[in-house]
């Protein structure tokens, strides 16, 4: 059995621990975008839509250098099967052309402004149609979520996730 001071030490230790963080750590404002004037936060939104259109772009005309471009060398991709993916995979997996849209389009874009404009969420839905490896068409569509990060002036994807959108019966 462990000796009851050294319990309570710990116990003292942790609390302590607990009281410097409560009392010393800084909060956070109450608005996470209260640096951002609306003219910034709408320019940002604006060119957060355009990336997503141009990510879009980038599948339907099978051009890896628009992601070389807006995804971050740490990017992380969840597709709705589950399977995860980094920026080198994805734009493996699009050189290979395994599938061949012939419609791909990002629409009803929503996009929120974090960390006094330096990082962005967009939500949206995604519809694509082609063809894929075995000549067999398809039709899907998801709803993503994108988290952007500004880094040396320029927007890039570090993260995003997508789930399928059903089928209307």
């Amino acid at each position: 059995m462990s000796d009851p001071r050294s319990f309570t030490a710990g116990l003292a230790r942790l609390f302590a621990l607990l009281l410097i963080v409560c009392v010393v750590a800084p909060t956070a404002p109450a608005e996470e975008t209260a640096d951002v004037t609306p003219a910034q936060e709408a320019a940002i939104e604006a060119a957060i839509k355009e990336l997503a259109t141009q990510w879009s772009t980038a599948y339907l005309k099978n051009d890896p250098s628009i992601l070389e471009r807006i995804w971050a060398p740490d990017f992380v991709y969840v597709e709705p099967s589950g399977h995860r993916f980094t920026k080198a995979e994805g734009i493996a997996n699009l050189k290979a052309g395994a599938e061949r849209p012939t419609a791909s389009a990002a629409s009803s874009i929503d996009v929120r402004v974090y960390g006094s404009g330096t990082v962005a969420i967009d939500i949206g839905d995604y519809r694509e149609s082609g063809v894929d490896k075995d000549g067999k068409p398809f039709e899907r569509a998801s709803r993503f979520t994108n988290v952007w990060v500004l880094r040396d002036g320029k927007w890039q994807c570090v993260s995003g996730h997508a789930s399928l959108i059903p089928a209307r019966p």
